[in-house]
């Protein structure tokens, strides 16, 4: 009986796994961070100012995927709000992510734990034509498709 009901569990365990990441359309487009990184700039107002291309003034309002590392902008372990990268975190506390096009903010509704390993998430993809934060990319209503 303790066999049955060890099987029944770690059965349940996990379906609720499986079932804790979204599914997605696979129809959803990636967002390319070579897509991303082309963007230009040009100094304005006292800070740089970013000047979008065609190819990606056609991604803002869009549903797209993204697959990138996560940089906590907090000290917890669960993250509504936080940068998505194309390259990992260093090992060392005063390395960054990179330049702007090289991040995304994402907000979320629901709080993503922390993940050392690449993710992938969905959401509304958003041009920022206020550089002035640093930010120039914004992911919204943000879900975790895989961690």
């Amino acid at each position: 009986m303790n066999t049955f009901r060890n099987c029944l569990l770690l059965t349940l365990a996990l379906l609720f796994l499986i079932g804790s990441t979204v599914k997605y359309n696979e129809d959803i487009e990636k967002l390319d961070w070579s897509v991303l990184s082309s963007v230009d700039w040009v100094w304005e107002n006292n800070y740089y100012q970013a000047i979008f291309n065609e190819e990606q003034k056609a991604l803002d309002g869009k549903e797209m995927m993204i697959e990138g590392f996560m940089y906590p902008l907090e000290y917890t372990r669960k993250h509504q709000n936080f940068l998505v990268s194309a390259s990992p975190m260093a090992n060392c506390f005063f390395c960054g992510p990179g330049e702007a096009e090289a991040m995304i903010y994402v907000q979320t509704s629901v709080p993503v734990d922390y993940v050392y390993d690449a993710m992938t998430l969905k959401g509304t993809f958003r041009l920022v034509n206020d550089a002035s934060m640093g930010i120039i990319y914004e992911l919204k209503d943000a879900q975790l498709v895989r961690r």
